[in-house]
């Protein structure tokens, strides 16, 4: 099991609409990181601290790696995670950097030369797992229940352990870790080749989160419709990196897995996560079921609002817009009053961490030359994370702040935790994050009379659900595909084309007219290399956080205790323990369709409202 620094970077799916940002960078708020750990990415202290890590990743390897035992286990991992954590910061502070100024080759070049370094620090610290499941198991579990300090290690104990099948002898781990940084450099190179492509567009060269959200978002279907074909064109230029980076993460992917003895391309991840291949098939089944009574059924219900007998594909997430006038541009100081009276109203603890957030220096906010697109948080160590907004001043902008604050209270509350046991799994970690916008939504549609603007304000929450469920589930069928293909050969343009086009057909149904300009998008979804098999947990989360807000509505205020405890409870407890803290088994097919049946309970709603409200 190779050795985490612990930087876990969770992300939105929602892009802002691409409009001026009313009083940009005019705020109250802190909108920009300062992070200071080094002065610069040249700083002297940078070289010292190299030196002692190493130092220090030597001495652990001859007091604890050659001679542990079960009566110093506790000192050898207490070592283990300061050791982590110290990775994890310098990380921290040149990826941060690097996130803000991907075009920045120092600090490109900086966090290589740390990746490397890390690497060199993996080659040793991998073998401590060995050691560790060398020692008898049975004699560690007495010692939990004697030991208090110890037993708070004890998920990451039992975590080890359950990798016995899949780590290999200490040679072997060490040669992989030697070659872990070259296999690294692919994901970096991946994101390096889109930050620096130029989408050419009505005169102008646009960034990859410009034409994005122009092809998405963009006012009218011509702009949509160009924006889209730039997209296209950006990505076909650059179609011999692209699908070298997809062939070589999904080699790598497949040959690591096979040295592992992992089942499937998939299993991995799931077996990290604490999730099995049939709770994740049974909640893709359940989706896959649902096409046509929810994603189907919904565009066509958007073609007819906005007045067409079939979407194109550049209009499934275009604004429905049925009110006069400009659509209303928030500040950045009006879209967080929003978010925190929505925390404020749910939990005092979640306002007070958001709000400090906010007066810290730990939100990026606006967009700037060079800085990645979409939003994220970022965890840290022992200290509050650090958020990266691209603010624009649309209202889809308060539920991307929403969301990413929610996973930033997350982890927070996870921070009581052990270092080492504080990161929730993948299948957890987008729960606090989309149960965020789920209240931002109800908040706006609250307090919102105009029914044609409730309208709006549904078809933009039912878009963001259509792209995290149905689209994801998507994504992940894409990538059971071409992993599959891998097994046998290369991986050719033309079959990723095809394979993309095909899941999105099947998710999208009869009501939307796929043009062959989309069909080389897979290019720019970064996941699919950064995080082979992550997509599923969108989905997952999503449907997940449906469950759970059925039980707050059932409960109110009796549900909030509960459920900050179990956002508290970081990696200690699987999403199966967390559910049942609320009475839901998340394996049961059942609890699947019950949450699909509350997105078909929207729909009516929406339907409702446009039998009143819109004629033919």
């Amino acid at each position: 099991m190779k050795v985490s620094i612990g930087v876990v970077l969770v992300g939105s799916l929602m892009m802002s609409s691409i409009l001026e940002c009313k009083e940009k960078g005019v705020s109250e708020y802190k909108t920009a990181w300062v992070l200071d750990k080094y002065k610069s990415v040249d700083d002297v202290r940078i070289a010292k601290d190299e030196k002692d890590l190493l130092q220090r990743v030597k001495k652990f390897d001859e007091r604890f790696i050659k001679g542990l035992s079960i009566d110093n286990l506790k000192d050898a991992i207490v070592e283990y995670e300061k050791i982590c954590a110290t990775m994890s910061e310098m990380y921290s502070y040149f990826g941060l950097k690097f996130k803000l100024n991907t075009k920045d080759n120092n600090l490109s070049n900086a966090c290589q030369k740390m990746t490397e370094l890390f690497s060199k620090c993996d080659e040793m610290l991998c073998k401590f797992d060995i050691a560790m499941q060398k020692l008898d198991y049975k004699a560690i579990e007495s010692k939990l229940k004697t030991d208090s300090e110890l037993a708070q290690y004890k998920t990451y104990i039992k975590n080890v352990f359950k990798y016995r099948t899949h780590i290999l002898s200490e040679p072997e781990e060490v040669l992989l870790a030697k070659i872990g940084a070259c296999v690294n450099s692919w994901y970096k190179f991946h994101e390096g080749t889109l930050s620096r492509i130029a989408f050419p567009l009505d005169g102008k060269n646009l960034t990859l989160t410009d034409v994005v959200e122009k092809a998405n978002n963009g006012e009218t279907e011509q702009i949509r419709e160009r924006a889209s074909k730039a997209l296209s064109d950006g990505l076909k230029k650059n179609e011999y990196p692209l699908v070298s980076v997809f062939n070589n993460i999904a080699l790598e992917h497949k040959v690591f897995g096979e040295i592992r003895k992992y089942k499937s391309p998939e299993e991995p991840r799931y077996f990290a996560d604490d999730i099995s291949q049939e709770a994740v098939d049974n909640m893709l089944n359940a989706v896959t079921d649902h096409y046509a009574k929810i994603c189907h059924r919904y565009y066509k219900l958007k073609a007819k609002i906005l007045g067409k007998k079939k979407l194109q594909y550049w209009d499934r997430c275009s604004k429905v817009k049925l009110t006069s006038g400009e659509e209303k541009k928030y500040t950045y100081d009006e879209a967080l009053q929003i978010v925190f009276d929505v925390y404020k109203n749910f939990s005092e603890r979640f306002y007070e961490i958001v709000k400090d957030l906010s007066t810290s220096s730990h939100v990026d906010a606006f967009p700037k030359e060079g800085k990645v697109s979409g939003a994220f948080a970022w965890s840290m160590p022992h200290e509050k994370p650090y958020v990266l907004l691209n603010f624009y001043g649309s209202i889809r902008d308060i539920t991307t702040i929403a969301h990413e604050f929610g996973h930033a209270i997350h982890m927070t509350l996870s921070l009581k935790n052990k270092y080492l046991v504080s990161n929730p799994a993948l299948n957890i970690s987008e729960t606090a994050s989309t149960f965020g916008e789920k209240l931002t939504n109800e908040h706006l549609l609250k307090n919102e009379a105009n029914p044609k603007k409730k309208i709006e304000l549904i078809c933009a929450r039912l878009d963001d659900v259509m792209a995290t469920i149905f689209r994801q589930t998507a994504f992940l069928k894409f990538e059971r595909k071409i992993h599959d293909i891998r097994k046998d050969k290369e991986l050719s343009v033309d079959e990723l084309n095809k394979e993309w086009r095909k899941v999105l057909e099947e998710s999208l149904g009869d009501g939307v007219e796929i043009d062959h300009c989309i069909d080389n998008y897979w290019g720019y979804i970064t996941h699919f290399t950064n995080s082979p098999f992550y997509v599923y947990s969108y989905s997952f989360g999503a449907l997940f956080v449906e469950g759970l807000y059925a039980e707050y509505k059932k409960t109110g205020k009796d549900f909030v205790k509960k459920y900050e405890e179990a956002l508290a409870s970081g990696g200690t407890k699987t999403y199966a323990e967390i559910a049942q803290m609320f009475g839901i088994d998340a394996n049961s097919r059942e609890f699947w369709n019950s949450a699909m049946s509350s997105i078909e309970n929207e729909i009516d709603e929406l339907e409702k409202l446009c039998d009143s409200e819109i004629r033919d």
